[in-house]
């Protein structure tokens, strides 16, 4: 007989909004407690506690106890780990370490073999690969916010080549929708702003506090931010739904029939009229594919940094970008309209 597995389950419940009724908040709980329990029937195992976490309890000096609590019954009891949401939190260091204290565990002769973590909405998110996704996200905060206090604009003269990105782009202009990067950019320090349970007028104050520049430059306003924050949402849900909308299409639905399985399925939908249209998947879709390729084009301009950094101002033309990237073995990526051919030096030229 097969033997039964013991899991752990953590839920962070949301702040309380001022005057907003508790049901809400016992609602959430109540609809991440089924996914949780959904999630360890399919691994046929048993539910031993389950640990919620108050969203006041993030603005005390120790802001997570109850999943310290959760991590050491886990550890106890050599249970799997679930957590129901963890949204952005990959991104916070006292959250992150908390979970390193299990993965540690896990590694140890007395864990049980094959012990995992489980994050019902995102399930990439693994033992295996948690400290990998965790300093990429303390690296992608500390560029993004170097990034939005510079300015857009401004902050690719960092490298020492103030004129850098104008010989990057002669060489291959990149496909870069500034309204979406910025939003992209933006997501992690919005995320932080919600965690500590700020308003959207505080939202603004904390920005300009902190000298970060408004898309448009200057001061922020609420209606700016409010269009960053749907921008946002936006890039979300097509990432949460890139995986499912890749699955339907593979079986030949139509885009009229993914719209109407979501609205069927009652999958939350970002855009103005709350009911998923024809051409708001269609929007979805290439929303998650844009996004990819502003990543591999992040990726690949901080790949350059270290050829940028050689050169002053003048010195580096065309030619001499070409032989660098070739040398250092770097093919600039298919999100560029023109590729550097892989087996020679020469560059397509505009």
């Amino acid at each position: 007989m097969e033997k039964t597995e013991n899991f752990v389950a953590y839920i962070l419940a949301p702040t309380k909004k001022k005057g907003s009724p508790l049901a809400d908040v016992n609602e959430f709980i109540a609809t991440q407690e089924s996914t949780v329990k959904k999630l360890i029937q399919q691994k046929n195992g048993q539910l031993t506690k389950t640990f919620i976490e108050l969203g006041d309890n993030r603005r005390s000096r120790h802001p997570w106890p109850e999943l310290e609590s959760a991590i050491a019954f886990a550890i106890a009891s050599n249970a799997h780990l679930v957590i129901s949401e963890i949204n952005h939190l990959t991104a916070n260091t006292s959250f992150a370490e908390q979970i390193f204290k299990y993965i540690d565990h896990t590694s140890t002769p007395n864990a049980t073999a094959g012990l995992q973590l489980y994050c019902c909405d995102q399930a990439y998110i693994q033992l295996d690969n948690f400290k990998a996704i965790v300093a990429h996200a303390k690296q992608q905060r500390k560029f993004h916010g170097q990034l939005i206090k510079e300015g857009l604009t401004r902050s690719h003269s960092k490298s020492g080549n103030p004129n850098a990105i104008n010989v990057i782009n002669k060489v291959n202009k990149p496909k870069i929708d500034n309204a979406i990067v910025f939003s992209l950019i933006l997501a992690p320090v919005i995320s932080a702003y919600r965690l500590q349970g700020l308003s959207q007028r505080k939202m603004v104050s904390r920005l300009n506090e902190e000298g970060f520049t408004a898309p448009e430059g200057g001061m922020w306003v609420l209606s700016q931010l409010q269009k960053v924050i749907y921008r946002i949402t936006v890039n979300e849900t097509a990432l949460s739904l890139e995986h499912q909308c890749s699955k339907l299409r593979e079986l030949s639905q139509t885009t009229e029939e993914i719209a109407e399985q979501f609205n069927k399925l009652s999958i939350s939908c970002p855009f103005q009229n709350n009911k998923w249209l024809p051409e708001n998947i269609l929007e979805i879709e290439e929303r998650a594919k844009l996004i990819h390729e502003i990543l591999e084009l992040h990726e690949f301009i901080l790949t350059l940094t270290p050829i940028l950094e050689k050169y002053h101002l003048d010195e580096l033309n065309e030619d001499v970008f070409a032989n660098e990237l070739q040398s250092a073995g770097i093919e600039i990526p298919e999100t560029f309209y023109h590729t550097v051919p892989p087996n020679n030096a020469t560059v397509t030229k505009d």
